[in-house]
């Protein structure tokens, strides 16, 4: 490997940083000691390194990954694409056996152990090539380009470790914070950590030719250097608004957005990746509300995470609830009552299809089927109705317990529920039945 103690290496969790920051809500003064910091990170058993070199002419992806975890003696399982093809595999103490979508591995012994793999992804589902220029980015499925574990029950921490040819002018973003850069014979090196354990469907990163312009801790990378004024404006004020009604702070140093060449857009560990019309859309259009949803999921999806994909509602219909409710803030409430009434018809048209299901339902046993509309907008919309149902003060101050009680945990909906009855001193069992298990 190009940078030999990233391999195989820790995180250091000293990099976390202890941060105690206090929010004001409705008089309360809610203090929150990050459970991102440093006995979080000693008790993560699974940290990944990986070391990705990308062949633009044949888009492909070459690595050499380092999965380090603990497990007891038996058997464990990760996932693979059938596009990521292993040519090294080595485990000490355990045998492999390698099938098209999934990697088991039988451990003689508990304790600790280190698996290193060498292996090179085709185009697949999650990695998408650029056609009109040098560059790729990926989404969501972490399995296309490492070997992980895809449950989201469990968190890990990541090295990321980018090489790119001397003198291309690509640049690398991935999740966390970016830490290094060096040269040698095999290219241009970056590398990024994260070091506060996140899902690994929070890995997604990209290369492209991109300029990179800070403006306090608000990163942004675009393929042109000007000075998108209105892009870190907005960033700024959709952050104060979102941080307010979390009631916390995020534990992350900066926020990056990256825009990219293709239409996806994607939440990563301190990153989203936007698609090329990003700028655009904010810069001309005045339209913040895609800005506003990826900012959303770092503290819905990234900060408070779920626990199974039976509640993917709480990353993405919250995430859409509060970009709308940012509309609200900025624009009126007409603006607001419009999405509302957006979401309404096309939930309509979901039921009159046949796709409606609860908002909690145990048949999404993977991302693929999580991934469709019914957790966006039907999760919006009862956020909604929940808001109108217990007042505004209720149900701001319960989204702060929410949030604020669950930073660096896994929940699922029973755990929402919990915090808007603490916070209204209603026993919601009747609407919650109604409206997220049936």
């Amino acid at each position: 490997m190009g940078h030999p103690q990233v391999l195989g290496a820790w995180p250091d969790v000293s990099d976390n940083g202890l941060r105690r920051e206090v929010a004001t809500l409705a008089g309360m003064r809610l203090s929150l000691v990050f459970l991102f910091m440093t006995s979080l990170a000693a008790a993560q058993t699974t940290h990944y390194s990986l070391e990705v070199t990308p062949d633009f002419a044949q888009h492909i992806l070459r690595a050499d990954e380092a999965i380090e975890f603990d497990h007891s003696a038996g058997v464990v399982e990760f996932q693979k694409q059938p596009g990521l093809e292993i040519a090294e595999s080595h485990l000490e103490g355990g045998e492999i056996t390698v099938q098209p979508e999934t990697i088991r591995l039988r451990l003689q012994e508990g304790g600790k152990h280190t698996w290193r793999i060498r292996f090179a992804a085709a185009p697949h589902r999650g990695i998408l090539w650029f056609s009109e220029q040098p560059g790729f980015d990926t989404a969501f499925h972490c399995e296309a380009w490492m070997v992980c574990d895809t449950n989201p029950a469990n968190r890990a921490t990541l090295d990321m470790e980018i090489v790119v040819p001397k003198g291309s002018e690509l640049t690398p973003v991935a999740p966390g914070q970016f830490k290094n850069k060096w040269e040698d014979a095999a290219g241009v090196h970056f590398l990024f950590r994260q070091s506060a354990p996140v899902q690994t469907y929070l890995f997604s990163f990209g290369v492209a030719k991109l300029s990179r312009l800070q403006r306090d801790q608000f990163i942004v990378y675009a393929p042109d250097a000007t000075e998108h004024k209105r892009t870190f404006e907005r960033t700024a004020k959709a952050y104060e608004f979102l941080r307010e009604k979390a009631g916390t702070e995020l534990p992350a140093a900066k926020y990056t957005q990256a825009v990219m060449a293709n239409g996806i857009e994607q939440e990563a560990a301190a990153l989203a990746l936007m698609p090329k019309n990003f700028l655009r859309r904010v810069e001309e259009q005045g339209d913040d509300r895609l800005l506003a949803h990826e900012l959303a999921h770092q503290w819905w999806g990234v900060l408070v995470g779920i626990r199974s994909w039976s509640d993917f509602w709480l990353n993405e219909g919250m995430a859409d609830f509060m970009q709308d409710a940012f509309l609200e803030r900025e624009k009126g409430k007409a603006a607001y009552e419009g999405e509302m009434a957006g979401a309404k018809r096309e939930m309509e048209e979901l039921r009159n299809s046949g796709k409606d299901r609860p908002l909690h339902w145990d048949g999404w046993k993977d991302a693929t089927g999580a991934l469709g509309r019914i957790p966006y907008v039907k999760g919006e919309l009862f956020l909604d109705r929940l808001r109108s149902e217990l007042g505004e003060s209720a149900f701001w101050h319960g989204l702060a317990v929410y949030t604020t009680r669950n930073a660096g945990r896994l929940v699922d909906s029973k755990d929402f529920e919990a915090a808007m009855e603490e916070a209204s001193g209603r026993d919601l069992r009747t609407l919650f039945d109604e409206a997220v298990y049936r």
